[in-house]
């Protein structure tokens, strides 16, 4: 069972990417390793051409989330 918080940061990640308007969502990838560290792939492309890829690594740590990598 995923960590209470690592739940709510990821549901929050996809109400945000769904309140975008003018935004084609490419890609959206949850991979969940263990209960604590799931890794989270995002891309999308606004109607004026601009693209946002975001890659990241989150973790549990001491009840924190902690962001290992963020591109």
């Amino acid at each position: 069972m995923l960590h209470d918080a690592l739940k709510n940061y990821l549901d929050a990640v996809e109400q945000a990417v769904l309140g975008c308007e003018s935004v084609y969502v490419e890609r959206y990838t949850e991979e969940i390793l263990t209960p604590e560290r799931v890794n989270l792939r995002l891309r999308l492309r606004f109607d004026k051409g601009y693209l946002l890829e975001i890659h990241e690594a989150v973790i549990i740590d001491n009840q924190n989330l902690v962001h290992l990598d963020y591109r």
